[in-house]
């Protein structure tokens, strides 16, 4: 009976561990694709074509390994 109460506690405190570190990385996914959202704007707000804008953009969002909302 304890060590099913310490693999129980075990699995909690993992699963407590893994839910954080989730969301952490998704905080920072955020801060990523809303930093590539802002220089796609400025790209377009200096005149540089949008096709080029779109590249970066792309490229930027690719670079910060989260999904892409």
């Amino acid at each position: 009976m304890k060590n099913r109460t310490f693999t129980l506690v075990g699995l909690a405190a993992f699963a407590l561990g893994v839910g954080m570190t989730f969301t952490v990385s998704a905080a920072g996914c955020i801060t990523c694709h809303n930093n590539c959202d802002a220089k796609f704007e400025a790209c377009l707000a200096s005149g540089t074509s949008y096709t080029t804008c779109y590249s970066r953009a792309t490229l930027c969002h690719r670079s910060c390994g989260c999904p892409i909302p």
